[in-house]
């Protein structure tokens, strides 16, 4: 099978090659380059072609999203994730109209990098489980799909990384019954994972 190749923006050397440590060791990937500088990745992009590119927000003299848009124009066949310290509400993003696709924190784990790469493969986009998403109580797209208020809290703590677990201690509930609630909150959403889950909540 022919493995797609990926690139990495990013300011931070050591941070990119740790990274690309990960993503050749854990998925079939192959790394075609890492470079900190955005006039040097369009040099790059003329000799390597790739599948994927990771991509920091705070570059020198240049902003990741900028850049994202540039190329999305460019190049529209490259899948692009943004790969930042930065929550979308502290750059001002408004991830309804964001058009790369993943949006990844850096405080997040390997099995979350992991899992947005598997999604962008399948053309599924993806935003960081620990994303901070505020969602509005009469929010009509929810209120639309006749969620209870109980499913629109459940939702909520989903969308910050919190497991089943953790939802059933907070909320005073067994595992079994939060397990049920998400059951039926995929079903009214029409989404089959966690990814999915969050990416209609965001995009909506």
């Amino acid at each position: 099978m022919k493995k797609n190749n990926v690139g990495i923006v990013d300011d931070h050397l050591l941070f990119a090659e740790g990274i690309s440590n990960i993503i050749t060791q854990s998925i079939d990937l192959n790394l075609s380059f890492i470079t900190s500088s955005v006039s040097d990745l369009f040099e790059l992009l003329k000799i390597h072609r790739i599948d994927f590119l990771l991509l920091d927000v705070n570059l020198p003299n240049f902003n990741g999203i900028d850049i994202l848009k540039k190329l999305k124009i460019e190049e529209p066949q490259i899948k692009i994730m943004i790969l930042t310290m930065y929550q979308p509400i502290d750059i001002g993003l408004d991830l309804k109209t964001f058009n790369g696709d993943a949006y990844v924190l850096k405080i997040s784990g390997k099995n979350i990098l992991i899992e947005a790469l598997q999604c962008m493969k399948s053309d599924v986009k993806y935003f960081d489980p620990n994303i901070i998403h505020k969602l509005n109580k009469e929010d009509s797209f929810t209120n639309q799909l006749k969620l209870t208020k109980r499913e629109k809290e459940i939702i909520a703590l989903i969308s910050i990384g919190k497991t089943s677990r953790e939802i059933a201690d907070q909320l005073f509930l067994s595992e079994l019954t939060i397990k049920t609630h998400r059951k039926n909150i995929n079903e009214k959403m029409g989404t089959k994972s966690v990814a999915q889950l969050i990416s209609k909540v965001n995009s909506n």
